[in-house]
């Protein structure tokens, strides 16, 4: 440091030479200066100094530097050493620059700085010498220095280009970034072909409105064939049909739209990918064999249908335990639960693979269950008359009873999280539980109620199979207040609400399910299944969604520019309040066309834990086109996540048309 303070001082002096009052020229360029009286000091020879000026020689120069008192130059502050004069740093306790040595040759370590820095990123020690008994300056250290883009810590914190970074999150010439959003260069599109499930507040941020869920299909197990019907709920048509475990009884729709499938006989569970693009080529043939409407009849038969085992958009078959599987459903980390009657157990199942992740004794032989917004499952406890609550995150069971003539079939939730359940087959009533009292509730029915679904607008649909109707109860007054006849031969079983607010009635006599508008009660319209269709689970997702977790995701489309662009990183600006999340996932592609075609990357998150930015280098996603898909999770007490905005980085660097 004490280097720095010699050329300062020395550089003062110079520029001293060149000013007026000090140190001049006259005329005849003779150089002349001033004494401390004032008086004019007169150069006594040609002795040139620093920078080629002429400096008067001085006889109190001792050590021949230039220096001393009354010279031209000012004071010396050491006679004896021609290295130091303007500054005497304190040689008995240091080495420094120009202080006396005594073996030439001999060099140390040196650094003009604190000496923590040594080691750390670029911050370096140097060297110093001894020559001719005095030291020399210190060279070859490197001490810090501000933060610039070189994939290096320059300021040597620990930290490599921190807050320097272009916005691909890397120092390339050809980063650029944009962003989506109210504030960003191009607006948010929520639309049901961008989205599901989520809205724009006033402020234009995308929160999740349940209102707005869309999965379009319903799955029906059809226990008289052993198969199960996908049935788009927009159309009515089936547009699968699938082989899976011996006699189907259970349907539950996960969070993507999949079903888990739960069979009577051979206590399979099987898993069905609702979407073809996901599916997996299993034979490595290149093309996907699954069941498909191939004459367009609204129907699946004959050869549309594909033998047990063939199908590739079946993930997987699995015996988790169990004989007889009699209940399903889904929880908010999308892992499936499936009742095993003989052995009252409940089992959380892996989503990848079917395996068994989690075991729960229960009292009661499980017939269905649901699971409410705080993780709870809820058991109809057929086989032992019991209601069951269960707990996965301690374990703890409990069971209630109205008592009397109590035998729930179907279960499912209403609006403000009370559990429903059809009691049949004596007093023809639907039981209402509230979990916060504590307290049974009855509404009566007509002719054993089965099957039952809650929806957001404050009702309860009940199957009411030997009636052949469905009743319609406010969940609040417990009043019937209307029924709807289905016509006879029907005997309605199972009960399920859509995302379009339409409700479902499964015609099991009838080998049909009716479609029935819940505004004017009127039915929209019938249509076929397979062969003894009996499901009373969550076969739309519409209970997981609304009820259980709600959810929902939006996408949006970067590019069009005319070039083919490498996606290096991924900003999600958004507001997490405690408990809520999302996950993301992506593809690129050169035309829009092609990138429907395309399968997405994996799920990536859930964030938090995760942080943003996303490193997008790893996936190798380059094209015209980049497509994001935000999937957004509410907390157990239902607060949204707000996505505020989306920021996409990129690399032009494998540019071209």
């Amino acid at each position: 440091m004490w280097r720095s303070v010699l050329v300062l001082v020395a550089s003062a002096l110079l520029l001293a030479c060149s000013s007026d009052g000090g140190v001049g020229e006259d005329d005849s360029g003779m150089v002349f200066g001033f004494d401390s009286t004032g008086k004019p000091i007169e150069p006594k020879g040609d002795v040139k100094g620093h920078d080629g000026v002429e400096i008067p020689p001085c006889e109190a120069d001792e050590d021949g530097d230039g220096f001393g008192e009354g010279c031209f130059l000012g004071p010396d502050c050491d006679e004896g050493n021609p290295k130091l004069n303007v500054y005497c740093p304190p040689c008995d306790y240091g080495i420094y620059e120009g202080c006396t040595c005594t073996n030439s040759g001999t060099t140390i370590d040196c650094y003009p700085d604190e000496a923590s820095f040594i080691g750390i990123g670029e911050c370096k020690a140097g060297e110093q010498a001894c020559t001719d008994g005095y030291w020399g300056p210190c060279f070859g250290y490197v001490t810090p220095y501000a933060e610039v883009c070189d994939y290096l810590d320059n300021d040597c914190d620990g930290e490599i280009d921190e807050d320097v970074l272009n916005p691909c999150g890397d120092c390339s010439a050809g980063c650029n970034a944009l962003g989506a959003g109210p504030e960003d260069e191009y607006s948010f599109k929520v639309d049901e072909d961008s989205s599901s499930g989520v809205a724009e507040n006033v402020d234009g941020y995308i929160v999740l409105d349940s209102n707005s869920f869309s999965i379009q299909y319903i799955w029906i197990a059809n226990s008289g064939e052993s198969t199960v019907s996908k049935i788009n709920t927009e159309t009515g048509k089936e547009e699968g049909r699938y082989d899976v475990c011996s006699n189907p009884s259970r349907t539950a729709v996960d969070l993507y739209g999949d079903v888990w499938v739960g069979c009577r006989n051979d206590g399979g569970v099987a898993k069905i990918l609702v979407h073809e693009l996901l599916c997996e080529d299993k034979d490595g043939n290149g093309t996907i064999e699954t069941s498909r409407d191939l004459d367009g009849n609204g129907k699946i038969s004959g050869s549309e249908m594909l033998p047990n085992g063939a199908d590739e958009c079946v993930k997987f078959v699995v015996n988790p335990g169990g004989s007889c599987q009699r209940a399903m459903g889904v929880d908010k980390q999308n892992y499936g639960w499936v009742g095993a009657w003989n052995e009252k157990m409940l089992r959380r199942l892996d989503p990848d693979n079917g395996s068994v992740v989690q075991e729960i004794s229960i009292p009661a032989n499980p017939y269905g269950l649901v699971i409410d917004k705080n993780g709870v499952i809820w058991v109809s406890g057929r086989g032992g008359a019991l209601l069951v609550r269960a707990d996965p995150a301690t374990n703890d069971v409990q069971s209630f009873t109205p008592g009397g003539s109590f035998e729930p079939y179907g279960i499912a939730l209403d609006y403000k999280g009370r559990v429903w359940t059809g009691n049949c087959c004596s007093e023809h009533v639907a039981y209402r539980f509230d979990p916060q009292a504590g307290t049974f509730a009855k509404a009566p029915c007509q002719g054993r109620p089965r099957g039952l679904v809650g929806s957001l607008d404050g009702m309860v649909y009940v199957a009411n199979d030997e009636s052949n109707k469905v009743a319609v109860i406010n969940a609040d007054t417990l009043q019937t207040v209307s029924y709807v006849d289905l016509g006879g031969g029907r005997f309605p079983l199972g009960m399920a609400m859509d995302f379009d607010g339409y409700v479902w009635a499964v015609n099991q006599s009838a080998a049909t399910a009716t479609k029935i508008d819940t505004q004017t009660l009127a039915i929209v319209g019938e249509f076929p299944t397979g062969n003894g269709p009996y499901t009373y689970s969550d076969m739309t997702g519409y209970m997981l969604h609304a009820f259980t977790n709600p959810t929902g995701y939006y996408k949006h489309l970067f590019g069009g520019w005319g070039l083919r662009l490498r996606w290096t990183g991924l900003i999600v600006d958004a507001y997490l309040p405690g408990g809520t999340s999302l996950k993301v996932r992506f593809r690129s592609g050169n035309t829009e066309e092609e990138l429907e075609q395309l399968p997405w990357s994996e799920i990536v998150g859930p964030f938090p834990p995760q942080t943003f930015p996303l490193d997008l280098m790893p996936y190798n996603l380059s094209g015209h086109f980049l497509q994001v898909e935000i999937s957004l999770f509410a907390s157990e007490e239902g607060t949204t996540p707000i996505v505020k905005g989306i920021e996409i980085q990129f690399d032009n660097g494998h540019g071209g048309e």
